[in-house]
């Protein structure tokens, strides 16, 4: 019988909540995630490569020219001032993960 290996995202929950906790600290009032969003917040996408280990991240929606565009893999959660950064990290590294493994 042969066991399939899980693949896991190399990118430390401490890093995550770090660039979590400073996209939170930009929010400004207009800023919105969504475009339904009532409540200011930040769009943050988390692009990683399973082959190299390297990951890049941007805020907004920038579609096709954003640094995040490169990499295979990508997670994208909404920031808002009530965040629990830990978790947003944790739900990064979940979404790259359950990419790199389908």
């Amino acid at each position: 019988m042969k066991t399939e290996k899980y693949l896991k995202c190399r990118i430390t929950l401490d890093e995550l909540t770090k660039l979590v906790k400073i996209v939170k600290s930009n929010i400004e009032e207009d800023y919105r995630a969504w475009d339904e969003d009532e409540f200011p917040g930040i769009l943050l996408t988390v692009g990683y490569n399973e082959k190299t280990t390297e990951w890049s991240f941007q805020t907004g929606d920038n579609s096709y020219s954003g640094s995040c565009y490169f990499y295979p893999r990508w997670a994208v959660i909404g920031v808002y001032r009530d965040s629990n950064c830990r978790y947003l990290a944790r739900e990064i590294k979940n979404q790259i993960e359950e990419l790199i493994n389908s």
